[in-house]
């Protein structure tokens, strides 16, 4: 009598899962190690395990109308933070200017007391 042989290949559908199993964790891993979102899509594109329904052209088309939107507006931002820096520096030179009067006057306030002061003496000690 010859030996029962059993089919040993695996369901499809068991085989279809697994694989979305093995996806799904190589897109976990991938995700921990990316930088930021272009690159884990880059990783998980170049793997063959990007999510269902993404296109990588598309994404990377849409990444660049995004970029080229917000260039703009990046200059904007720096004239506003250039003016701010000179409105600081303009008013931080106001500051040590009027400190630098003050001092100045403090000190010739204190000269002048000195000079009266010794004139005083002077004339008490010889009269």
């Amino acid at each position: 009598m010859p030996p029962k042989i059993t089919d040993s290949r695996p369901n499809p559908e068991a085989v279809h899962t697994v694989e979305e199993q093995t996806a799904a964790g190589a897109r976990s891993v991938v995700a921990t190690y990316a930088e930021d979102l272009t690159d884990g899509v880059t990783l998980m594109c170049m793997l063959g395990v990007e999510p269902e329904g993404l296109v990588y052209k598309q994404y990377e088309e849409d990444l660049a109308n995004a970029e080229a939107e917000k260039a703009p507006a990046k200059k904007a931002t720096k004239k506003a933070a250039k003016k701010t820096a000179k409105k600081t520096a303009k008013k931080a030179a106001k500051k040590t200017a009027k400190k630098t009067v003050k001092k100045a006057a403090k000190k010739a306030a204190k000269k002048t007391t000195k000079k009266t002061t010794k004139k005083t003496a002077k004339k008490t000690t010889s009269s």
